[in-house]
């Protein structure tokens, strides 16, 4: 009788096929961090660059209209790019990993939004829209970030020939 080895994984994690946790919850961190500082940096920029002299309640107005933007504008490329950086430790599981990092990033954002509500009031047309089109883009991004992972890990593992 042949006797089969019970110690060996069914995935092979040495290559890399398995959802990388550890480096999902980074990514999810820095992605939230990176676009609320894309935000403050734009409002920041526009307070003192574009269009300086105003009092604060203006500027706060500003950034209360021109955040959603900012979050569809750079989220894209940020989902996009770390979508694909993570994606590649995750070997073949590139596109699930990618989209468990946008899916965790949407639970965090309806939770603010949840919280937001509540405490400030109802949440309007724009706000809502907003809030549809930077999930739907960024979901595209984060599974074309995850196919872009796929891609190169399937070329680095086809032989030479």
């Amino acid at each position: 009788m042949q006797e089969v080895s019970r110690s060996q994984p069914g995935v092979n994690r040495t290559e890399g096929d398995h959802i990388p946790w550890g480096w999902v919850a980074l990514t999810v961190l820095v992605l939230e961090f990176a676009l609320v500082l894309s935000a403050f940096v734009w409002v920041a920029i526009y307070s003192y660059l574009i269009n300086p002299g105003h009092d604060l309640p203006y500027y706060q107005k500003h950034a209360e209209f021109a955040s959603p933007i900012v979050s569809v504008a750079v989220g894209i490329p940020y989902m996009f790019f770390a979508c694909r950086w993570v994606g590649r430790k995750a070997g073949t599981r590139g596109i699930v990993t990618s989209l468990w990092v946008w899916f965790i990033l949407f639970i965090i954002d309806v939770l603010l939004i949840l919280v937001a509500v509540i405490s400030v009031g109802g949440l309007d047309a724009y706000g809502a829209a907003m809030v549809a089109i930077s999930h739907v883009t960024k979901i595209l991004a984060a599974y074309f970030g995850g196919k872009a992972a796929l891609r190169d890990v399937l070329s680095l593992r086809q032989p030479v020939s």
